[in-house]
């Protein structure tokens, strides 16, 4: 096979490659894992709400819009939150609260403790359950993608 052939069968490979990403043959980045893929449970989210309203409502109000006894807490739910993590990994929301809560004693949380919160907050801003807890660990938290909602 010469120069010139190679150079007209390249954008074909590239072309099938992309039709058959798009149909599920065979994975693509832009399939990777969300908060909309259902990646923690129910009853971890029912956790974290306990934890919250122990830990956290105090300044961001047990309905999750801030300003409660600190005035810069934000809202943890709504456009404000979503927002502000918009096409951020997971482990970034997991790492900012474990590091930076609560205002009154940082980094005092387990890690445990921490992704039950982040379960709840994604419950509250409408993210599924699934099956599966999601686990207090880094690495596959860099995997999950915070996105906006499949179709907005």
């Amino acid at each position: 096979m010469n120069a010139k052939n190679t150079k007209r069968k390249a954008p074909r490979l590239v072309t099938a490659a992309c039709v058959l990403g798009v149909l599920g043959v065979i994975p693509v980045a832009a399939q990777e894992k969300t908060v909309w893929d259902g990646v923690y449970s129910e009853a971890q989210a029912r956790r974290g709400q306990e934890l919250y309203r122990d830990i956290c409502s105090s300044c961001h109000r047990d309905d999750l819009q801030g300003g409660g006894s600190e005035a810069e807490a934000p809202a943890l739910e709504g456009s404000i939150f979503t927002t502000q993590w918009q096409d951020r990994r997971l482990v970034d929301l997991f790492l900012a609260i474990g590091t930076t809560m609560p205002q009154d004693a940082p980094d005092s949380l387990t890690p445990q403790f921490v992704i039950d919160i982040v379960s709840f907050l994604l419950e509250a801003n409408g993210m599924p359950a699934g099956e599966t807890e999601l686990p207090p660990q880094l690495a596959p938290l860099e995997e999950i993608l915070l996105t906006a909602a499949p179709g907005d």
